[in-house]
């Protein structure tokens, strides 16, 4: 059995679910690889002065996601006394939808194609080479959204912060990261599904409170042709590598 997802030199990849020989990267690879220096020497920095908090992030963000599985899927809703608070007002905001086709995997049985082996699910774009897992795609009404689960200690922010509340620096930056996110997924799964993505959501629970953010039809757009600006730059990043360790030997020949 093939793996759905793995890595190459340190980048994650899904093989797509109509060609087992072609695989392309994450979407999250993407936007981590592309983020800048800056960008990934300050998330290192916060790692170092904050030991196992990623970690308990990751943790606390699956824990989330499985209990938001759960409810749309009707079974138990049962996690930690310490992620409650991260609970608390999800349900209602789920249950503005009509009906879901997609929760970490494909709801409908035509699209198991989209589901591996061994079991993880993807969409991709052939078209422009990347693939991801949306968390959620729901109807309300006609409209079809997809929609991103983020759990969060402090809150998220549409817009950037004026110069005196740098504090909210960071959710600003998490914000724009998601709406990358979901115009990459809407548009894989506009190729892969042959459904149509009209707009986009954004839930974001933290201790105290759950944001949601909606993201317009105009809105989704930029973030699409924001999001393929970040492809075209991963895939120069890879032609410029690949050069450079083309032109190795030759350097170590003339050594």
């Amino acid at each position: 059995m093939l793996p759905t997802r793995f890595e190459v030199d340190g980048i994650r990849h899904y093989r797509t679910g109509d060609n087992p020989d072609r695989a392309y990267p994450s979407a999250t690879a993407i936007l981590s690889k592309t983020a800048g220096p800056k960008a990934n020497q300050t998330l290192a920095q916060w790692n170092l002065r904050n030991p196992g908090a990623r970690e308990e992030a990751a943790l606390r963000g699956s824990t989330i996601h499985l209990a938001c599985e759960n409810y749309i899927r009707g079974k138990p809703v049962e996690l930690p006394e310490k992620y409650q608070p991260y609970w608390d007002g999800l349900a209602p905001h789920l249950d503005r939808y009509d009906y879901f086709i997609w929760s970490e995997k494909p709801l409908r049985p035509e699209w198991d194609f989209c589901i591996g082996e061994d079991g993880i699910s993807r969409v991709w774009s052939h078209k422009y080479k990347y693939c991801g897992c949306p968390d959620l795609v729901g109807v309300r009404g006609s409209t079809i959204l997809v929609s991103d689960f983020k759990s969060s200690v402090g809150p998220y922010s549409r817009y950037y912060p004026r110069q005196e509340d740098r504090s909210r620096f960071g959710g600003w930056s998490k914000f724009n990261k998601c709406t990358l996110q979901l115009g990459g997924y809407s548009l894989a799964l506009e190729e892969t599904l042959g459904i149509p993505i009209h707009m986009a959501q954004i839930l974001v629970t933290t201790p105290e409170t759950v944001q949601q953010f909606i993201l317009q039809p105009h809105e989704l757009k930029q973030a699409q042709y924001r999001w393929l600006q970040r492809v075209a730059a991963y895939y120069r990043m890879k032609e410029l590598e690949d050069e450079v360790a083309a032109l190795e030997p030759e350097k170590l020949a003339v050594a």
